[in-house]
């Protein structure tokens, strides 16, 4: 009877043990960024006068999330990412165009990775996008960069825009819902593939995107991207963007160029619009906390009614208190061009300004912000 209890005894321990092994090889964190801070422009977005705002995301999105893996064996991992959007001077939820609330609009999937890759399923962020991220002048900072003729030209959603079609999955061409992706490191070369569902009856094709990402890292970093997507009615293309970078370091500099294309389409396939962009950048890292930043940016838009351009130069610097605190500034100038009346978002598509500045009109805007991580 004795050595049955000690045997007990000794199951209970070893099932104990082998719980706590396992748990020590699971870990769960919490993370996010907090961003915020005062900007000034001389000339509102609809031109009724100067405007002086706290604005959220001066340079990074205000976040939060949790993620988590577990060590599997063999190699073998199982991970989840859930992140959500706020805005920091409200603190309200940041909700995708459509969408009345999104708790996690930046990233809710699971995902299995292993010497193989990794393949992730649920809401996640485009790969061309992050393909392309290294390149592009200001890194696709929240605000001034081309983060926003990126989202502007991919905003297919109900009633955005002329020949803004449907499609259930995607959130302004940076995060795409219903998704399955495939991603791998191959040498000094990232790769990512991503299938996003349109889950509509009938096609295949309806409500679906396809997004392509490629990163090489060595002397220089090259940056490839090509994304398209689909209404879910009609199964037509609506958007289909490429982008190419290059980004360069030498000594305290680096010199980034970076190219995006997009062609806009309606949901019965005819041509809306064409918007090329180019950006070039010059960081300067002039001291161990202080990175400065030259950027300049030439963006056209193309269609059978109306044709414009805007030309734009920002100038920051980033000083970093800590690796989780820095203290920003930015000054900017906007030349947009004089828009036609067909296309209500054709402003906006040539913007690296969140919510566009005033048409024809030379914009000047000032801000400084405190971005802090966790």
């Amino acid at each position: 009877m004795q050595s049955k209890h000690l045997r007990g005894a000794f199951l209970v321990a070893s099932l104990g043990c082998a719980a706590s092994g396992a748990l020590a090889q699971s870990s769960v964190t919490i993370y996010g960024t907090i961003d915020a801070g005062l900007q000034y422009r001389n000339h509102s977005a609809d031109n009724t006068g100067s405007l002086t705002e706290m604005r959220s995301g001066g340079i990074s999105p205000s976040i939060w999330g949790l993620k988590g893996v577990e060590d599997l064996g063999g190699g073998l991992k199982a991970t989840f990412n859930l992140e959500g959007h706020y805005s920091s001077d409200t603190g309200t939820l940041t909700t995708g165009p459509g969408f009345s609330a999104q708790l996690f609009r930046r990233q809710a999937n699971v995902g299995l990775s292993g010497n193989w890759g990794t393949v992730t399923l649920g809401r996640q962020y485009s790969p061309a996008l992050i393909g392309t991220i290294g390149t592009e002048a200001r890194g696709f900072k929240e605000q001034f960069s081309n983060l926003f003729g990126w989202a502007y030209n991919q905003l297919a959603a109900p009633a955005n825009a002329l020949g803004a079609g449907t499609n259930a999955g995607n959130d302004i061409g940076v995060f795409t819902g219903n998704t399955v992706q495939y991603s791998n490191n191959v040498g000094p070369v990232w790769l990512g593939v991503a299938y996003s569902l349109g889950e509509a009856a009938g096609s295949f094709k309806k409500g679906n995107e396809v997004s392509l990402g490629a990163t090489y890292t060595g002397p220089v970093v090259v940056g490839l991207g090509y994304q398209s997507m689909a209404d879910s009615n009609t199964g037509e293309t609506l958007s289909r963007l490429w982008s190419a970078g290059l980004a360069v370091p030498f000594s305290a500099f680096t010199g980034k160029l970076n190219f995006i294309g997009v062609t806009n389409n309606a949901p019965s396939g005819a041509r809306v619009s064409d918007v090329k962009s180019i950006g070039a950048g010059l960081d300067y890292t002039w001291s161990a906390s202080n990175t400065a930043t030259l950027a300049g940016y030439y963006s056209k838009y193309e269609s059978s009614a109306h044709n414009s351009s805007t030309k734009s130069i920002v100038l920051s610097n980033d000083y970093a208190f800590s690796k989780r605190t820095t203290l920003y500034a930015q000054l900017v100038y906007v030349d947009a061009g004089t828009v036609g009346a067909a296309d209500p978002l054709e402003n906006l598509k040539t913007s690296i300004v969140a919510g566009g500045t005033a048409p024809g009109m030379k914009t000047l805007l000032a801000g400084v912000g405190l971005k802090h991580s966790f």
